[in-house]
């Protein structure tokens, strides 16, 4: 298709015509200024209308791990643009309009950056507009403040459990920098095995044992994973520990106590044992009952001497601050009570004016041998007979 404008001689020539001939003249002169000149082969783009401009990013500056939300401000933002901090993509990008854009601050080594937004039809970039700063400060370890490990039984002892109990474990822990929730709780035992996570969990006592008490021993790793600034300033995975141990006496209540009080019943009936501490060895010297026990086995002693007896399995309950009742109107304190059918057959040895004195004598009944948990371990306190025979000598046989 011939040009309007291909020779000059022309050109002028038409300057001198009216109608049609002037119009493309007009044409001529309007292809001449866009272009700067006709006949070029190429030309400079003029900057487009829909180019995104850059005017202001706030705040100026954020940590270089990043996760810093700044606002963009200019022209021209459309949907679905990018941002870039020093070449590295944001994340979080958020056209609110045309002139407005939130984004978050990806992680960057330290240092002055430029901020481009690139959408439409171009990118506008506005030169050294944020400051990556490295985290100053150190990150302190978490603090295991307390390890409670406490039954569930009503006053039963902390620290304390059962063959085969549950009990429940609760630690306090506080760090400066990561909440609690974020932190990792690693429990183990040397025995019994624990359930739940987090805080508060539960463990359960080992189902048998080769012999109690035993000690268990429980521990809480606390683990918090954090980010450190490597030389750069960029992140780098790094890890701080608290330990806290507890230990647990691991008992077997029933059978502990049962074979005390089966002990201390033959032991007694032994009328050759005449050393009352030999008799009273697990009995503990801080119940009353323990002094007259003493007593009664003295004045044993002294009247009697027991030919043979029957001590039968003792019937022990558990009942952390109770008391054990025997008699209606007699209670006794105690944590633990066993009670023991028991039979004696006795030469009536004193005074040589009791009636009965060269005769054997029976005493059968129910004797009532109460327990107390101190210091870590089971001992007995107290005993009360109680007969099934309505004779005076069996009355009179014990208390």
């Amino acid at each position: 298709m011939p040009t309007l404008c291909a020779d000059n001689d022309m050109n002028r020539r038409l300057t001198l015509a009216r109608g049609p001939v002037a119009l493309a003249s007009a044409a001529c002169l309007l292809a001449a200024l866009t272009t700067f000149g006709c006949g070029s082969d190429s030309s400079p783009t003029a900057p487009s209308a829909t180019n995104p401009t850059v005017r202001s990013v706030a705040p100026t500056s954020g940590i270089s791990f990043g996760g810093t939300e700044v606002t963009i401000t200019g022209e021209r933002f459309v949907a679905g643009a990018t941002v870039t901090f020093g070449g590295v993509p944001g994340t979080n990008i958020a056209v609110e309009s045309g002139t407005t854009i939130r984004a978050t601050t990806p992680a960057h080594a330290s240092g002055v950056v430029d901020v481009q937004v690139s959408g439409g039809t171009g990118s506008s970039m506005l030169a050294q507009a944020f400051t990556f700063v490295a985290p100053a400060g150190t990150n302190t370890p978490p603090a295991i403040r307390s390890l409670t490990v406490k039954g569930r039984k009503a006053n039963e002892p902390a620290n304390f459990a059962d063959l085969n109990e549950t009990i429940d474990v609760t630690t306090i822990v506080e760090d400066a920098e990561t909440p609690i929730d974020k932190l990792t709780f690693q429990w183990t035992a040397d025995i019994g095995t624990f359930s739940g996570s987090g805080a508060v969990v539960t463990w359960t006592a080992p189902a048998l044992a080769s012999a109690t008490p035993v000690n268990a021993k429980l521990t809480l790793i606390v683990i918090e994973n954090y980010k450190a600034a490597d030389p750069s300033g960029l992140p780098v995975d790094r890890q701080n520990t608290a330990t806290m141990s507890a230990t647990v006496a691991v008992h077997d209540s029933v059978k502990e106590v049962g074979d005390m009080a089966y002990d201390f019943l033959v032991a007694f009936s032994n009328s050759s044992i005449t050393d009352p501490n030999v008799v009273l060895r697990d009995f503990t010297p801080e119940c009353e009952g323990t002094n007259s026990e003493r007593s009664d086995v003295m004045k044993n002693r002294a009247n009697f001497k027991i030919q043979d007896y029957v001590v039968g399995d003792p019937d022990v309950t558990i009942n952390f601050g109770g008391s054990c009742t025997l008699f209606p109107d007699r209670y006794r304190p105690g944590d633990a009570c066993a009670q023991v059918a028991v039979e004696w057959h006795s030469l009536v040895i004193n005074p040589p004016t009791d009636p009965s004195y060269g005769k054997i004598v029976t005493a059968k009944g129910i004797d009532q041998v109460t327990g107390v948990f101190l210091s870590g371990r089971w001992w007995l306190c107290d005993s009360d007979f109680k007969s099934t025979l309505s004779t005076w000598s069996s009355l009179r046989f014990k208390k």
